[in-house]
Protein backbone atom coordinates (compact mmCIF):
# COMPACT_ATOMS: atom_id res chain seq x y z
CA UNK A 1 0.00 0.00 0.00
CA UNK A 2 2.72 2.78 0.78
CA UNK A 3 3.62 2.00 -3.13
CA UNK A 4 0.78 3.47 -4.58
CA UNK A 5 0.61 6.32 -2.07
CA UNK A 6 4.10 7.70 -3.10
CA UNK A 7 3.13 7.50 -6.67
CA UNK A 8 0.05 9.79 -6.01
CA UNK A 9 2.38 11.69 -4.34
CA UNK A 10 4.74 12.41 -6.86
CA UNK A 11 1.71 13.15 -9.28
CA UNK A 12 0.43 15.78 -7.07
CA UNK A 13 3.71 17.35 -6.36
CA UNK A 14 4.84 17.35 -10.35
CA UNK A 15 1.00 18.96 -11.52
CA UNK A 16 1.71 21.63 -8.95
CA UNK A 17 4.97 22.70 -10.10
CA UNK A 18 3.16 23.43 -13.82
CA UNK A 19 0.46 24.95 -12.56
CA UNK A 20 3.46 27.38 -11.66
CA UNK A 21 5.18 27.25 -14.30
CA UNK A 22 6.43 30.63 -16.29
CA UNK A 23 4.48 31.93 -19.37
CA UNK A 24 6.19 31.30 -22.77
CA UNK A 25 8.75 34.36 -23.61
CA UNK A 26 7.46 36.85 -26.29
CA UNK A 27 9.15 35.97 -29.36
CA UNK A 28 11.73 38.84 -30.23
CA UNK A 29 10.82 41.50 -32.65
CA UNK A 30 11.65 41.25 -36.48
CA UNK A 31 14.08 43.62 -37.91
CA UNK A 32 12.57 45.74 -40.78
CA UNK A 33 13.70 48.26 -43.15
CA UNK A 34 11.46 50.92 -43.71
CA UNK A 35 10.59 54.33 -45.66
CA UNK A 36 8.06 56.79 -45.45
CA UNK A 37 5.34 57.50 -48.15
CA UNK A 38 6.35 60.36 -50.07
CA UNK A 39 3.31 62.21 -51.87
CA UNK A 40 5.24 63.93 -55.15
CA UNK A 41 4.55 65.99 -58.48
CA UNK A 42 4.38 62.51 -60.73
CA UNK A 43 2.79 62.53 -64.59
CA UNK A 44 2.27 59.12 -66.45
CA UNK A 45 5.74 58.65 -68.11
CA UNK A 46 6.43 55.87 -70.57
CA UNK A 47 9.98 54.93 -71.14
CA UNK A 48 10.28 52.61 -74.56
CA UNK A 49 13.60 51.41 -75.74
CA UNK A 50 14.84 51.51 -79.16
CA UNK A 51 17.77 51.65 -81.37
CA UNK A 52 19.31 55.04 -83.23
CA UNK A 53 18.39 54.51 -86.87
CA UNK A 54 17.48 56.62 -89.64
CA UNK A 55 14.02 57.42 -91.17
CA UNK A 56 12.97 54.51 -93.31
CA UNK A 57 13.31 56.67 -96.66
CA UNK A 58 17.23 56.98 -95.87
CA UNK A 59 18.66 53.67 -95.70
CA UNK A 60 18.45 51.07 -98.18
CA UNK A 61 20.08 47.85 -98.72
CA UNK A 62 21.61 47.43 -101.81
CA UNK A 63 21.88 44.42 -104.17
CA UNK A 64 23.12 43.69 -107.40
CA UNK A 65 20.85 43.42 -110.16
CA UNK A 66 22.33 40.59 -112.37
CA UNK A 67 23.48 37.18 -110.94
CA UNK A 68 27.49 36.94 -111.21
CA UNK A 69 30.70 37.12 -108.85
CA UNK A 70 31.87 40.05 -107.07
CA UNK A 71 34.62 41.89 -109.34
CA UNK A 72 35.60 44.72 -107.18
CA UNK A 73 34.11 46.34 -103.65
CA UNK A 74 35.02 50.17 -104.79
CA UNK A 75 34.14 51.55 -100.95
CA UNK A 76 34.31 50.98 -97.66
CA UNK A 77 32.52 51.30 -94.26
CA UNK A 78 31.85 55.05 -93.53
CA UNK A 79 32.50 56.12 -96.85
CA UNK A 80 30.17 58.86 -98.09
CA UNK A 81 28.43 58.32 -101.62
CA UNK A 82 26.44 59.92 -103.82
CA UNK A 83 23.43 59.07 -104.99
CA UNK A 84 23.74 56.40 -108.51
CA UNK A 85 27.90 56.48 -107.31
CA UNK A 86 29.30 52.64 -108.74
CA UNK A 87 29.97 51.23 -105.44
CA UNK A 88 30.54 47.82 -106.81
CA UNK A 89 30.86 45.55 -109.80
CA UNK A 90 29.97 42.09 -110.70
CA UNK A 91 31.60 40.27 -113.00
CA UNK A 92 30.52 40.80 -116.60
CA UNK A 93 32.52 39.35 -119.25
CA UNK A 94 30.02 36.66 -120.10
CA UNK A 95 27.12 39.92 -120.52
CA UNK A 96 29.59 41.64 -122.76
CA UNK A 97 29.91 38.66 -124.89
CA UNK A 98 26.71 38.53 -124.90
CA UNK A 99 26.28 42.00 -126.04
CA UNK A 100 28.80 41.68 -128.37
CA UNK A 101 26.75 38.70 -129.86
CA UNK A 102 23.58 40.68 -129.88
CA UNK A 103 25.12 43.72 -132.29
CA UNK A 104 27.06 41.20 -134.60
CA UNK A 105 22.71 39.50 -134.98
CA UNK A 106 21.34 43.39 -135.51
CA UNK A 107 24.52 43.85 -137.86
CA UNK A 108 22.96 40.72 -139.80
CA UNK A 109 19.56 41.64 -139.52
CA UNK A 110 20.02 45.50 -140.69
CA UNK A 111 21.65 44.04 -144.05
CA UNK A 112 19.64 41.68 -144.55
CA UNK A 113 16.80 44.11 -144.18
CA UNK A 114 18.87 46.79 -146.22
CA UNK A 115 18.51 43.98 -149.69
CA UNK A 116 15.08 43.30 -148.69
CA UNK A 117 14.55 47.16 -148.76
CA UNK A 118 16.06 47.10 -152.61
CA UNK A 119 14.94 43.99 -153.77
CA UNK A 120 11.25 45.57 -153.10
CA UNK A 121 12.37 48.82 -154.47
CA UNK A 122 13.40 47.14 -157.99
CA UNK A 123 10.15 45.35 -157.97
CA UNK A 124 8.09 47.81 -157.63
CA UNK A 125 10.01 50.19 -160.83
CA UNK A 126 9.44 46.53 -162.85
CA UNK A 127 6.21 46.22 -161.83
CA UNK A 128 5.12 49.86 -162.54
CA UNK A 129 6.89 49.25 -166.14
CA UNK A 130 4.88 46.12 -166.94
CA UNK A 131 8.07 44.14 -166.61
CA UNK A 132 7.59 42.38 -163.91
CA UNK A 133 4.46 40.05 -162.47
CA UNK A 134 2.44 41.59 -159.40
CA UNK A 135 3.05 37.94 -157.46
CA UNK A 136 7.10 39.03 -157.14
CA UNK A 137 6.32 42.69 -155.55
CA UNK A 138 4.09 40.57 -153.20
CA UNK A 139 6.60 38.38 -152.08
CA UNK A 140 9.39 41.14 -152.17
CA UNK A 141 7.55 42.96 -149.95
CA UNK A 142 6.90 40.41 -147.24
CA UNK A 143 10.26 39.69 -147.40
CA UNK A 144 11.14 43.06 -146.52
CA UNK A 145 8.49 43.12 -143.57
CA UNK A 146 10.19 39.98 -141.93
CA UNK A 147 13.71 41.60 -142.33
CA UNK A 148 12.20 44.72 -140.71
CA UNK A 149 10.60 42.41 -138.04
CA UNK A 150 13.64 40.71 -137.45
CA UNK A 151 15.92 43.79 -137.42
CA UNK A 152 13.90 45.50 -134.57
CA UNK A 153 14.10 42.35 -132.64
CA UNK A 154 17.78 41.90 -132.82
CA UNK A 155 17.64 45.86 -131.83
CA UNK A 156 15.67 44.89 -128.83
CA UNK A 157 18.28 42.33 -127.80
CA UNK A 158 21.15 44.30 -128.21
CA UNK A 159 18.96 47.03 -125.79
CA UNK A 160 18.99 44.09 -123.11
CA UNK A 161 22.25 43.13 -123.31
CA UNK A 162 23.28 46.75 -122.70
CA UNK A 163 21.03 46.91 -119.62
CA UNK A 164 22.36 43.37 -118.37
CA UNK A 165 26.13 45.09 -118.80
CA UNK A 166 24.92 48.07 -117.11
CA UNK A 167 23.03 46.49 -114.11
CA UNK A 168 26.31 44.85 -113.15
CA UNK A 169 27.39 47.94 -111.96
CA UNK A 170 26.48 47.93 -108.24
CA UNK A 171 24.84 51.95 -108.05
CA UNK A 172 23.89 53.56 -104.58
CA UNK A 173 20.33 54.56 -104.41
CA UNK A 174 20.68 57.38 -102.37
CA UNK A 175 23.55 59.87 -100.95
CA UNK A 176 24.28 58.49 -97.43
CA UNK A 177 27.53 56.79 -95.93
CA UNK A 178 27.94 53.25 -96.29
CA UNK A 179 26.88 51.77 -92.86
CA UNK A 180 27.81 47.94 -93.56
CA UNK A 181 29.62 45.90 -96.65
CA UNK A 182 27.54 42.58 -96.90
CA UNK A 183 29.34 40.81 -99.21
CA UNK A 184 33.60 40.74 -100.36
CA UNK A 185 35.23 40.36 -103.55
CA UNK A 186 34.83 37.01 -105.23
CA UNK A 187 31.77 35.85 -103.18
CA UNK A 188 28.62 35.19 -105.54
CA UNK A 189 25.16 36.87 -106.26
CA UNK A 190 22.32 35.94 -106.86
CA UNK A 191 20.88 39.04 -108.50
CA UNK A 192 17.90 39.28 -106.12
CA UNK A 193 17.75 40.90 -102.58
CA UNK A 194 18.60 37.49 -100.63
CA UNK A 195 22.33 38.44 -101.77
CA UNK A 196 22.78 41.94 -100.62
CA UNK A 197 25.88 44.02 -101.23
CA UNK A 198 25.54 47.25 -98.64
CA UNK A 199 23.57 48.97 -96.64
CA UNK A 200 23.67 52.82 -97.11
CA UNK A 201 22.18 55.17 -94.37
CA UNK A 202 21.85 58.88 -94.83
CA UNK A 203 22.55 60.00 -90.92
CA UNK A 204 21.63 63.80 -91.38
CA UNK A 205 18.60 62.97 -89.27
CA UNK A 206 18.29 60.41 -87.09
CA UNK A 207 15.57 58.60 -84.95
CA UNK A 208 14.97 56.00 -82.44
CA UNK A 209 13.24 53.90 -83.39
CA UNK A 210 10.85 51.69 -80.57
CA UNK A 211 8.63 48.72 -79.99
CA UNK A 212 5.71 49.36 -77.33
CA UNK A 213 2.93 47.24 -76.12
CA UNK A 214 -0.91 48.41 -77.29
CA UNK A 215 -1.24 49.91 -73.51
CA UNK A 216 1.71 52.53 -74.57
CA UNK A 217 0.70 52.98 -78.14
CA UNK A 218 -2.73 54.11 -77.28
CA UNK A 219 -1.09 56.99 -74.81
CA UNK A 220 1.47 58.05 -77.56
CA UNK A 221 0.45 60.63 -79.70
CA UNK A 222 2.99 62.42 -82.79
CA UNK A 223 4.07 65.79 -81.99
CA UNK A 224 4.69 64.82 -77.77
CA UNK A 225 7.97 66.09 -75.98
CA UNK A 226 10.68 63.11 -75.41
CA UNK A 227 14.13 62.90 -73.56
CA UNK A 228 16.22 59.98 -74.79
CA UNK A 229 19.20 58.64 -72.86
CA UNK A 230 21.61 56.36 -73.85
CA UNK A 231 23.28 53.37 -71.79
CA UNK A 232 26.58 53.76 -73.27
CA UNK A 233 26.91 57.57 -72.92
CA UNK A 234 25.96 58.35 -69.56
CA UNK A 235 25.24 62.00 -68.53
CA UNK A 236 23.42 62.88 -72.06
CA UNK A 237 19.75 63.45 -73.20
CA UNK A 238 18.80 64.16 -76.28
CA UNK A 239 15.78 66.21 -76.46
CA UNK A 240 13.02 64.31 -79.41
CA UNK A 241 9.58 64.52 -80.51
CA UNK A 242 7.10 61.62 -81.37
CA UNK A 243 7.31 61.47 -85.41
CA UNK A 244 5.16 58.22 -86.07
CA UNK A 245 2.93 55.72 -84.04
CA UNK A 246 2.02 52.64 -85.54
CA UNK A 247 -2.05 52.27 -85.71
CA UNK A 248 -1.30 48.14 -85.62
CA UNK A 249 0.41 45.85 -82.96
CA UNK A 250 1.75 42.75 -84.42
CA UNK A 251 -0.39 39.85 -84.17
CA UNK A 252 2.36 37.67 -82.73
CA UNK A 253 4.27 39.72 -79.93
CA UNK A 254 1.83 42.22 -79.55
CA UNK A 255 3.69 45.34 -80.15
CA UNK A 256 3.50 47.91 -82.52
CA UNK A 257 6.17 50.52 -83.22
CA UNK A 258 7.12 54.22 -82.26
CA UNK A 259 9.72 56.70 -84.21
CA UNK A 260 11.28 59.48 -82.41
CA UNK A 261 13.13 62.47 -83.90
CA UNK A 262 16.36 63.07 -82.10
CA UNK A 263 17.16 66.85 -82.43
CA UNK A 264 21.39 66.27 -82.17
CA UNK A 265 23.07 69.08 -82.01
CA UNK A 266 26.89 68.57 -80.52
CA UNK A 267 26.08 64.93 -80.24
CA UNK A 268 25.16 62.60 -82.78
CA UNK A 269 24.84 58.75 -81.37
CA UNK A 270 26.08 55.94 -83.97
CA UNK A 271 22.93 54.43 -85.39
CA UNK A 272 22.66 51.08 -84.24
CA UNK A 273 23.46 52.37 -80.37
CA UNK A 274 20.33 51.72 -77.94
CA UNK A 275 19.11 54.13 -75.96
CA UNK A 276 15.68 54.63 -73.28
CA UNK A 277 12.85 57.44 -74.45
CA UNK A 278 10.74 59.18 -71.66
CA UNK A 279 7.40 60.33 -72.64
CA UNK A 280 5.23 62.27 -70.39
CA UNK A 281 1.41 61.43 -71.55
CA UNK A 282 -0.52 63.27 -69.10
CA UNK A 283 0.11 66.72 -66.67
CA UNK A 284 1.74 66.42 -63.56
CA UNK A 285 -0.55 65.94 -60.56
CA UNK A 286 0.24 65.15 -56.82
CA UNK A 287 0.72 61.12 -56.04
CA UNK A 288 1.73 58.89 -53.18
CA UNK A 289 4.51 56.78 -53.80
CA UNK A 290 6.64 54.24 -51.97
CA UNK A 291 9.30 52.16 -53.11
CA UNK A 292 8.92 48.92 -55.54
CA UNK A 293 9.84 47.07 -52.76
CA UNK A 294 7.23 47.70 -50.25
CA UNK A 295 4.73 46.53 -52.91
CA UNK A 296 3.49 42.87 -52.49
CA UNK A 297 1.31 40.26 -54.28
CA UNK A 298 -1.77 39.83 -51.53
CA UNK A 299 -3.62 37.20 -53.75
CA UNK A 300 -5.02 37.24 -57.17
CA UNK A 301 -4.90 40.88 -58.65
CA UNK A 302 -4.73 42.34 -54.73
CA UNK A 303 -1.58 44.15 -54.28
CA UNK A 304 -0.63 45.55 -50.34
CA UNK A 305 1.73 47.10 -48.04
CA UNK A 306 3.18 46.72 -44.80
CA UNK A 307 2.49 49.38 -42.72
CA UNK A 308 4.79 49.70 -39.44
CA UNK A 309 3.19 51.72 -36.61
CA UNK A 310 3.53 50.81 -32.94
CA UNK A 311 6.03 48.40 -33.32
CA UNK A 312 4.35 46.18 -35.26
CA UNK A 313 3.07 45.20 -38.96
CA UNK A 314 -0.44 45.98 -40.17
CA UNK A 315 -0.47 45.15 -43.78
CA UNK A 316 -2.93 46.95 -45.76
CA UNK A 317 -4.14 46.44 -48.79
CA UNK A 318 -3.31 49.46 -51.49
CA UNK A 319 -4.12 49.94 -55.45
CA UNK A 320 -1.01 50.34 -57.39
CA UNK A 321 -0.44 51.90 -60.32
CA UNK A 322 2.68 53.61 -62.61
CA UNK A 323 6.00 51.84 -61.89
CA UNK A 324 8.84 54.29 -62.24
CA UNK A 325 12.68 53.87 -61.78
CA UNK A 326 11.89 51.91 -58.39
CA UNK A 327 9.13 53.55 -57.19
CA UNK A 328 5.35 52.74 -57.32
CA UNK A 329 2.55 55.57 -57.36
CA UNK A 330 -0.16 54.16 -54.73
CA UNK A 331 -3.36 55.38 -56.31
CA UNK A 332 -5.33 54.44 -53.15
CA UNK A 333 -5.31 52.94 -49.84
CA UNK A 334 -2.56 54.82 -48.28
CA UNK A 335 -1.65 58.65 -46.71
CA UNK A 336 1.41 60.62 -47.44
CA UNK A 337 4.01 60.42 -44.30
CA UNK A 338 2.70 56.80 -43.48
CA UNK A 339 5.83 54.14 -42.53
CA UNK A 340 6.26 50.82 -44.73
CA UNK A 341 8.15 47.81 -44.83
CA UNK A 342 10.37 47.83 -47.61
CA UNK A 343 12.66 44.23 -46.47
CA UNK A 344 11.86 41.24 -45.10
CA UNK A 345 7.47 41.76 -45.95
CA UNK A 346 7.04 38.39 -47.36
CA UNK A 347 6.11 37.24 -43.56
CA UNK A 348 4.55 39.79 -41.95
CA UNK A 349 1.14 38.95 -40.82
CA UNK A 350 -1.03 42.03 -38.73
CA UNK A 351 0.04 42.27 -34.88
CA UNK A 352 3.72 40.90 -35.91
CA UNK A 353 6.43 42.89 -33.65
CA UNK A 354 9.25 44.72 -35.74
CA UNK A 355 11.83 46.89 -35.02
CA UNK A 356 12.74 49.89 -37.62
CA UNK A 357 16.49 49.23 -38.68
CA UNK A 358 18.10 52.59 -38.96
Amino acid sequence: MRRPLLLAAALAALAGCHAHAEPDAPRPAIRVRCAVAEARDWSDLRVLRGTVATPPDRDAVVSAQVAGRLLRVLVREGDRVERDAVIAEVESQPLRNALRQAEAQLANAAAARTLAASVATREEHLVARGISARQALDSARATLAQATAASESARAQVDVARQSVERSRVRAPIAGVVVRLLRRVGEVVDGTPTTPVAEIADPSTLELAASAPARDLVALAVGQAAQVTFDALPGERIAATVRSVSPAVDTTTGVGSVRFALQVAHLRPPLGLLGSAEVATSAPRWVVTVPATAVRNAGGSRTEVVVCLGGQAHPRAVEAGLRREGVVEIVRGLDPGAHVATEEIVGLQEGTSIQEAP
